[in-house]
């Protein structure tokens, strides 16, 4: 009698890939900040400007900030797509880097331990992104199964499989988190 159910060490080789969603929404996120943290500061009259010795006015300062600022989002938007793409060098750049953002969360908590002495709780956003979501990103990415998808998948197999309405509710996601975490930076 031959057993149709497919053994323990099968079903992780044949499981599709794990953690792409939640590293390409961190990924658009932390650049949705970016593009984000000079219009929130211009709406929240926060004076926070890195450009006071040109003396001129508010707005072209978020101007000029934003175009500054454009590359290092355009560099975090393609490196979300790529993951989704499956490109293979960007698992473990994103491994690294949500490990050791994930260490970086320790520091976050001193902020939010001092900041909740004064009835601000903004400084919890990016400690459950530290704390919650990077090791959980780096530790679903690291799994078998999904490296063996990096390594065999073409780009555009990767597209199919994260095309459709896919893309756009990671956006959603990342658009949320990237508004929020640029509030907490400010408050």
């Amino acid at each position: 009698m031959v057993s149709t159910t497919p053994a323990a060490g099968d079903t992780q080789d044949t499981a599709g890939p794990q953690g792409i969603g939640m590293a390409v929404a961190f990924d658009w996120g932390l650049a949705v900040q970016i593009l984000a943290t000079p219009f929130v500061s211009l709406i929240l009259g926060q004076d926070n400007n890195p450009f006071k010795q040109l003396k001129i006015g508010q707005p072209w300062i978020t101007l000029l900030f934003s175009l500054l600022t454009l590359p290092l989002a355009a560099l975090l938007a393609v490196f979300g797509e790529g993951i989704r793409r499956g490109w293979h060098w960007t698992r473990n750049i994103q491994i690294v880097s949500n490990s050791l953002l994930f260490l970086g969360g320790f520091v976050s908590l001193y902020s939010l331990w001092q900041s909740s002495k004064h009835g601000n709780y903004w400084s919890a956003v990016p400690a459950v992104i530290l704390l919650i979501f990077s090791p959980l990103i780096a530790w679903r990415l690291s799994r078998p199964s999904t490296g063996t998808w990096f390594k065999t998948v073409s780009s555009a197999a990767a597209r199919k499989r994260h095309g459709g309405l896919w893309p756009w509710l990671i956006a959603i996601w990342a658009i949320v988190g990237g508004v929020l975490q640029a509030i907490a930076a400010m408050k």
